[in-house]
């Protein structure tokens, strides 16, 4: 986990800005994306690759933007508020941006119909490694106890660089349908 954070954090600026460039050119040609009503990303920090362009691309494109916001509970959550590109943020306990928001208007993540997330690495079997707070996994449990999964989509973001061979799975982790680069999309290999 420390060296693919510290690989990432490496990255130039140009380097951040050339990657956004090509995901958003990838996630934009994702089938069923500029289809879809709500669609859920993230705000990059930590030298994430960034989704905010592609996110503002499908906002202007009028679908519905969403990002993350820590939910108060016994287990950590989040829940997705709207996003524009002129609607105030703010930093939440962890110092990431969070869209100004009143709690009644918030989305469970099953209300999205596409959530891009972020991750520190991940393996051609939709397996992913995040932070480490849990809080996608706990937010998205429902999935591992249903077959007839519809939505959210889910997918990953990350850099070329953050695939790695095979990741150890827990029982909680919450696979992927793929994962998308600045290189295309990556989906999840069957037989786990």
């Amino acid at each position: 986990r420390r060296l693919m954070r510290e690989r990432r954090r490496a990255l130039s600026a140009g380097q951040q800005s050339e990657a956004a460039g090509a995901l958003m050119q990838h996630l934009l040609r994702l089938r069923g994306v500029t289809g879809s009503r709500r669609v859920g990303a993230y705000f990059a920090c930590d030298g994430e690759i960034d989704p905010i362009p592609a996110l503002v691309e499908l906002i202007c494109r009028g679908q519905a933007g969403y990002l993350p916001v820590l939910f108060p509970s016994r287990r950590p959550r989040l829940r997705f508020a709207r996003f524009s590109p002129e609607r105030s943020l703010t930093l939440n306990r962890f110092d990431i941006p969070e869209p100004g928001h009143d709690p009644r208007s918030l989305l469970d993540p099953r209300e999205l119909d596409w959530v891009f997330l972020p991750l520190v690495a991940f393996d051609n079997y939709g397996n992913r490694l995040g932070m480490g707070g849990g809080y996608y996994d706990a937010s998205l449990a429902s999935r591992r106890q249903t077959r007839a999964w519809c939505r959210p989509r889910l997918v990953g973001l990350a850099h070329e660089f953050q695939r790695v061979e095979r990741l150890a799975v827990d029982n909680w982790d919450v696979p992927l349908e793929g994962v998308l680069t600045e290189l295309g999309f990556h989906p999840a290999a069957t037989g786990h």
